[in-house]
């Protein structure tokens, strides 16, 4: 009997010993999980870091990252601008997608319905994270996103310091107001990098103080290199540098004037370098000091962090991880797409997309009429700005210099490696025809997939979309693509756009009326013969439609679309609708020769909010900011208008 209980002991002995050790296992291994650490510098593209782009600014510490990790050469933001390209980085969506598009936005949206910022799912998983501190966003956070989020923020705050972390920290030494100095400052103080040794962009005027602008920003990088240096010495210091990821990358394109704010490369494509932790190699790809090619986004940054972490990513984003279990280095050098997306930025609108394939960007310009150079107040303060402006008006510019004052062509190719500052436009070049119609046909079903919201305007979308703005592009996702035929009626020669332009401007879709008249604005002289179909539209029951009609009939010489416009700003309700109108009246105003001047005391709005005191103060002369100004109040004033 006694031989029998002993050898039935023996196993209960043993059992309970494995079943000790492997819940110690399972205990150690939901705890050691690895540290993630985001070091975000504002502002600056890869152009100005030598790891990156020739003639860029040395980085030590940066380079040192990437010897004991991994250089990501083809790493975007999704947008040019902070709190679009911000907002893209916390959701890992696209913006156009779910209302978030607009840089200072007028109407916060909602986060898609069951999502939450990504940070959130890494709170629930056990990680402690921070924020320090530049949130920026155009979505409402929700609760439970950070632990704590302000200039005190730190990894070095948790309760418990075996406790997992994340950590986001941004950088303004690099933020664009850094080139905000004066012409003292110009005049007298150096700078650490010799302004004679820069190379400057193929489009940017050669003069002294685009040379000492570029040279100052160097500084600037200089200092960030700094605190990635210090930061990556703390965590050695804390004994955590071996268990944690750091990310270093930049928040977006800049500060150069055709730069930030710019869907170009300058404004896109961002340096990213990903120092891996020993205890943690084995989610890495592989071994450190690699370059890989493969094309990263910022709705992938936050998947991936997920994905590090072990916890799922959630089916709702846009993202896909590129670093983490499972992920090899030929799956990620095999991805070669990124879209991007420009639109308001403060008071000045466009709206572009662009798909970057491989070594060729296709930009889509869906208001080609309006030059890159039309006055925006904030970056306007950069004297490099004013400086190539006035080149411009005094007539002494030419060649590729003169472009970003100049209206653009309904798309653009770019041969991003023989061509990194893309100045040589391909798009009508027969040896790319190919490429031309491939990427063409993605980017519109990129938009007509997602669907894009800005085929509505941002007046129309502020009243009637932002409660669910992705429920509503559901809802419209026919509509959108049908609105997006009639844009890409531009693409095609007048003649064989005719009928179908013909028949949208006769459409009882208010939408489909606008479009039509902005893709005749497009075509411009070419469109003449169908003025008499386009001018009822100066009447239409949609002051949008009216609007879009004045720019066409304005274009053209028909009308004074000034006229039009100023009566659609004294009129509307809507403060975003004035804003919408304002952008053109300084087109015309700043465009055209002086044919179509304005002042100030044309304007009487009933609405205040959005941007229209910036662009009245800009017509009225007076310098932003105005004296005693300490923000910019945002507000909104509209009316429901009736569903189209």
């Amino acid at each position: 009997m006694n031989d029998l209980i002993m050898p039935q002991r023996a196993l209960l002995l043993l059992f309970l010993l494995a079943f000790s050790v492997a819940a110690e296992r399972s205990s150690a291994s939901a705890a050691d999980r690895p540290n993630i650490v985001w070091i975000v510098s504002e502002d600056n593209s890869i152009h100005y870091l030598e790891h990156f782009f020739e003639g860029g600014a040395p980085a030590p510490n940066i380079e040192a990252m990437a010897t004991h990790g991994l250089t990501f050469n083809n790493a975007f933001s999704n947008a040019p601008v902070c709190s679009v390209a911000r907002t893209t980085l916390a959701t890992a969506c696209y913006g156009p997608r779910i209302g978030t598009q607009f840089h200072r936005r007028y109407a916060m949206a909602p986060m898609p319905k069951g999502l939450r910022m990504f940070p959130a799912y890494l709170r629930d998983a056990g990680y402690y994270t921070t924020n320090n501190s530049k949130k920026d966003y155009n979505a409402v956070e929700g609760q439970g996103v950070w632990d704590a989020s302000s200039r005190n923020a730190s990894w070095r705050n948790r309760p418990q310091q075996d406790q997992p972390f994340f950590h986001m920290q941004s950088h303004a030494q690099s933020h664009e107001g850094s080139l905000h100095f004066n012409r003292a400052v110009f005049e007298n103080d150096k700078t650490k990098t010799d302004p004679n040794s820069i190379q400057l962009a193929d489009y940017h005027p050669n003069t002294a103080l685009f040379r000492y602008t570029h040279a100052r920003y160097h500084d600037r990088m200089l200092d960030i290199d700094a605190i990635v240096g210090k930061t990556v010495q703390q965590l050695r210091e804390d004994g955590v540098l071996e268990d944690t990821f750091i990310f270093y990358f930049g928040d977006h394109g800049g500060v150069l004037p055709r730069s930030k704010g710019y869907i170009y490369e300058s404004g896109l494509h961002v340096p990213l370098v990903v120092r891996v932790p020993e205890n943690f190699k084995h989610l890495a790809p592989t071994a450190n000091g690699t370059r890989l090619n493969g094309f990263v986004s910022f709705i992938d940054f936050g998947p991936t962090t997920l994905h590090l972490a072990g916890v799922k990513v959630p089916s709702q984003v846009d993202g896909k991880a590129f670093l983490g279990k499972d992920i090899s280095e030929s799956a990620i050098n095999a991805r070669d797409v990124s879209f991007g997306y420009a639109d308001r930025f403060d008071e000045k609108y466009d709206f572009i997309r662009s798909i970057r394939k491989g070594k060729y960007q296709y930009i889509r310009n869906y208001q080609p009429y309006l030059p890159d150079g039309l006055n925006n107040n904030y970056r306007y303060k950069n004297l490099a700005f004013v400086e190539w402006r006035d080149l411009y008006n005094a007539g002494k510019l030419t060649g590729p210099a003169k472009q970003f004052f100049e209206s653009k062509p309904p798309e653009m190719l770019f041969d991003c490696e023989t061509d990194p500052h893309q100045i040589n436009n391909l798009a009508n070049d027969p040896k790319h025809a190919k490429v031309l119609a491939e990427l063409r046909e993605r980017l519109q079903q990129t938009v007509k997939g997602l669907p894009d919201l800005s085929f509505y305007p941002e007046s129309y979308l502020a009243e009637n979309a932002m409660q669910n703005p992705v429920a509503f592009g559901q809802h419209h996702k026919q509509e959108i693509a049908e609105l997006v035929d009639i844009a890409d009626l531009s693409l095609v020669p007048f003649e064989q756009a005719k009928p179908a332009l013909l028949a949208a401007i006769a459409s009882g879709d208010p939408m489909k009326r606008y479009w039509a008249a902005m893709t005749c604005t497009a075509f411009a002289a070419d469109a003449e013969e169908i003025t008499a179909n386009v001018k009822p539209l100066l009447k239409d029951d949609a002051l949008i439609v009216r609007m879009r009609a004045a720019e066409f009939l304005g274009r053209i010489g028909k009308i004074n679309p000034q006229t039009t416009l100023i009566q659609i700003v004294n009129t509307t309700q809507n403060s975003v609708e004035a804003t919408e109108a304002l952008n053109s009246i300084v087109w015309f105003r700043d465009f055209f020769n002086d044919k179509y001047p304005v002042k100030r005391s044309d304007f009487n709005p009933v609405s205040d909010g959005a941007d229209v005191d910036d662009r009245l103060n800009y017509i009225n002369g007076i310098p932003y900011p105005p004296k005693g100004a300490k923000g910019k109040a945002r507000k909104q004033r509209t009316t429901k208008s009736k569903k189209p």
